[in-house]
């Protein structure tokens, strides 16, 4: 890029910002597109104004580089890993004599620099590599009689297909992969001392030529020389294992392809169709006498939301990739328009978000102004030739035309402003319908949402054009930029990728819409909460299932595909709802809310949670206190050997009256005994905080979400610190919103964690919190556990589940202790601080072991994470 045309995108990113802040938001995004394809006119006009003063001799003298030595390594990394990669050396030393070794020390943007550069490392028709990757520029060091380069490079096995890496041509099919020698031609008659090969466990079918040493999948070649014309050849055909064929045929094949966009449509239609069929459920079985009118609005935008993330499902994930295959598979020569496969996402991805924001009733301007923005991409899709736009969605273009790049930017708008319009009204419309919102919470009007999200969608708009940009210079940072061929692939490259862009964006909208469901299921859950007499001490069976499927949106580990494929994704919907359901059912017997009294034999035994109300909680906390304080002063006469002021008998015989229950609805009736390993203290503590099941869970969620904060960052530092990801998120196109998402969406997932140990507190096993986190955290694992089985028999990386786990046990120990202190904070302005308090719940010894579990989880995370931490251990 030229400096006048740097100036003009400065000139261009200040006057945007200016109508921004003043409120002109439709003018700013207007200008924003148009100021956008300006500078590329000028930086593609100065481009070309340069090809005419630049020199179009490319004379490598490779004469000069005869005596060049080159050495040569590649590396294949198969095993653990869902891609195998590939990593590249070649170093090559050169004569000083050579006429472009001092250009090899000049800046990488030098064009003297790139043209010594390409001399040494690239073919007249490998300009531009999109699939291959450099940690960093070539590293140069020169000699007294020599220059040497060290050029790395880095290729992922996702796609099949012919590559161009390093000084090799790959070959990616299904049954075998082949690695051959690609000598640039300038060092045809060098010197390859060495070529080196890792196949990483891969089995061989062919090797040409015989190597010098071969053994355990190691091949080394010494001493190859090519001659005028001639350049030495090396050539290796790989056999993959079953796992990495399917995964190159996952992502070529048409058929596997639609067999995977199936898997993941039924993960979604699947949570949706149980989500209806609870919304029907809580119409018929209300949580009061009667039906609420906040319940019957919440349940109904639960289905409704159901049904309609249902059918965007299947059009985003399964609908255009069905049709396509069905006419090419049906159709000798299918018509031409059906071909341009670009096309059907955009086309799809508009008519749904229009349905997004049109379902969820919102204000009238909000409605006009999405309907306006829908028809606009629309008419872009269907009629692409009235707006300067090719059928396949490209720019025929003359150099100095940017009327086309237009129409793109604009499309891409358009599609930003419908999702994201569509996730802000129904966000409003479930809270709204289900009494998370005070009444008179209005709904966002176009004059107060418009400026916030076109101020949004124009960042996503800057970051989406700078990493296009830096993926452009990525794949061509070799090339000639004093051509005028080099605009000219440039803008098309950037014309393609916007394109791109507007295909992807429903897609990835709709991935997060999981957000919104959990929203809806926590929705429904306070309208029941908040309907008149409600007469469930904990959760009624309708709100386990809410639970259940609340577990499996937000909480659960998500599985990702295996061998390139999520055909089987609905399996993990099923696994996950039963892993909760499970947990209750050990809840049933080992809870002390379930326990019987005893007194009385046969079925008259109730169990604690029929005979305690909400009403009774106050008593019930008095009582456990004073039982704390009988303990105490009991154990204080231990200690000091005498009996003190009441008397043992006496201490113990207001304890055993303690121990004695007393049932509210029938004084008469004989006072049955708490079961042995049952106190008072422990019914109290498995009651909770709060009176109602609703605020336990509300409660828990909160403090889940605060212990979680150091995780959420530990868990996003964790997947973006090593180089290669950054790098990779650096030219993705969502790098940055994906970035800040994934520390939103670990925060969902501690406080879904927390709200779901609350709500079902009082069904957990074990008499003090912790346990009842333990019983959680053993369900989220064992999910993973079963994920981790599929990883190792497809041979594929495992991931950060060990620091997941270790962070969510500690995260719900923590709020369950928590807990317990809130369910006696009546006490708590006897105590200095909480800890005193805990310490006067558990009392000394049991606090004790408290305290040690706790530093025990601290130390495991910090050895997890000293491990992954190594220097030979890499992030997944």
């Amino acid at each position: 890029m030229t400096t006048g045309a740097r100036a003009h995108r400065r000139r261009r990113t200040g006057r945007c910002h200016g109508p921004a802040r003043r409120g002109a938001w439709l003018r700013c995004a207007l200008l924003l597109a148009c100021l956008i394809c300006w500078w590329g006119g000028l930086s593609g006009a100065s481009s070309a104004a340069g090809a005419v003063r630049a020199p179009a001799a490319d004379d490598c003298h490779t004469t000069q580089l005869a005596a060049t030595h080159t050495q040569v390594r590649l590396r294949l990394e198969n095993r653990a890993r869902t891609v195998p990669q590939a990593t590249g050396l070649m170093t090559v030393r050169v004569p000083a004599g050579w006429m472009y070794a001092d250009d090899l020390l000049l800046g990488e943007e030098s064009e003297d620099y790139r043209h010594a550069m390409r001399c040494l490392l690239r073919g007249p028709t490998t300009m531009q590599r999109p699939e291959e990757w450099r940690p960093h520029g070539p590293r140069v060091q020169a000699g007294t009689s020599w220059v040497e380069v060290r050029y790395e490079t880095l290729f992922r096995f996702h796609a099949g297909g012919h590559f161009f890496i390093g000084p090799w041509a790959m070959d990616v099919g299904n049954s075998t992969w082949g690695l051959q020698l690609a000598v640039p031609p300038a060092l045809t008659a060098a010197y390859w001392d060495r070529v080196e090969i890792d196949l990483g466990g891969l089995g061989t079918a062919a090797v040409t030529p015989k190597p010098a040493t071969a053994g355990s999948g190691h091949l080394v070649w010494t001493g190859l020389h090519g001659s005028a014309g001639h350049a030495p050849v090396v050539t290796v055909k790989v056999t993959p294992p079953w796992q990495r064929a399917w995964t190159a045929i996952n992502t070529n094949s048409e058929p596997w392809l639609v067999a995977n966009a199936a898997g993941m449509t039924t993960w979604w239609v699947g949570t949706s169709i149980v989500l209806v069929l609870a919304a029907l459920r809580a119409l018929r079985q209300p949580a009061g006498p009667q039906l609420s009118d906040l319940e019957h609005s919440s349940s109904t935008a639960l289905w409704r939301w159901g049904v309609l993330k249902a059918a965007l499902g299947v059009m985003i994930l399964l609908l255009y990739k069905v049709i396509v295959d069905a006419v090419h598979a049906a159709v000798s020569r299918p018509p031409g328009w059906l071909g341009f496969t670009m096309r059907w996402p955009v086309l799809i991805g508009a008519v749904a978000g229009w349905l997004l924001v049109v379902t969820a009733r919102p204000k009238r301007s909000v409605l006009v102004a999405s309907s306006a923005v829908a028809a606009v991409a629309v008419a872009v899709t269907v009629t692409p030739p009235l707006l300067g736009l090719a059928p396949q969605m490209t720019v025929p273009r003359h150099p100095s035309d940017t009327s086309g790049f237009v129409v793109l930017v604009v499309l891409d708008a358009a599609l930003q402003w419908l999702w994201l319009v569509g996730f802000v009204v129904w966000a409003w419309h479930l809270a709204h319908q289900g009494g998370l919102l005070p009444p008179s919470a209005r709904p966002w009007r176009l004059r107060r949402l418009g400026p916030a999200l076109v101020a949004l969608i124009a960042l996503l708009q800057v970051w989406a054009v700078w990493v296009l940009e830096r993926k452009w210079q990525r794949t061509t940072w070799l090339a000639a930029h004093n051509v005028a061929s080099y605009h000219t692939q440039h803008l098309a490259a950037l014309d393609r990728d916007v394109a791109s862009y507007a295909a992807q964006i429903p897609t990835w909208y709709y991935t997060h819409t999981w957000v919104l469901t959990g929203l809806a299921i926590v929705a429904l859950l306070r309208a029941r909460d908040l309907a008149p007499a409600t007469p469930f001490a904990s959760p009624a069976p309708l709100d386990r299932l809410l639970l259940a499927v609340f577990f499996a949106v937000v909480v659960a580990w998500r599985q990702g595909s295996y061998a390139g494929s999520q055909a089987f994704a609905a399996i993990w919907l099923v696994l996950d709802i039963a892993a909760l359901y499970g947990l209750l059912a050990v809840g049933q017997r080992r809870s002390v809310l379930t326990q019987h009294f005893e007194g009385c034999s046969g079925d008259c035994s109730p169990q604690l949670c029929e005979t305690i109300t909400e009403a009774e909680r106050d008593e019930l906390i008095a009582r456990a206190r004073r039982y704390r304080e009988l303990t105490a002063a009991l154990r204080a006469m231990e200690q000091q050997g005498g009996e003190g002021a009441l008397g043992r008998h006496a201490l113990e015989k207001e304890l055993s009256r303690l121990h004695r229950w007393r049932p509210t609805s029938d004084t008469d009736a004989a006072r049955p005994w708490l079961p042995f390993q049952v106190t008072v203290v422990d019914v109290a503590l498995s009651w909770g905080p709060h009176a109602k099941w609703w605020d336990n869970a509300r409660h828990a969620a909160v403090l889940a979400a605060a212990f979680g904060l150091p995780g959420s960052i530990l868990m996003v530092w964790m997947a973006y610190s090593p180089e290669p990801q950054w790098e990779q998120r650096g030219v993705y196109l969502f790098g940055a919103p994906e970035m800040l998402f994934m520390f939103v969406y670990w925060e969902l997932v501690w406080a879904g964690a927390g709200l779901v140990l609350g709500a079902l507190w009082r069904l957990l096993p074990g008499r003090r919190g912790p346990a009842r986190a333990y019983a959680l955290t053993v369900a989220y694992t064992l999910l993973i556990a079963l994920g981790i089985v599929g990883s190792l028999i497809t041979n594929q990386e495992i991931g950060n589940v060990a620091v997941a786990i270790s962070l969510m046990l500690l995260v719900l120990t923590l709020t369950s202790l928590a807990m317990d202190a809130d369910t006696f904070r009546s006490e708590r302005r006897f105590w200095p601080n909480r800890m005193a308090l805990l310490l006067s719940i558990y009392q000394i010894r049991s606090f004790s072991a408290q305290v040690a579990y706790i530093l025990m989880q601290l130390v495991a995370v910090l050895t997890i994470l000293k491990f992954f931490a190594g220097g030979e251990i890499r992030f997944k």
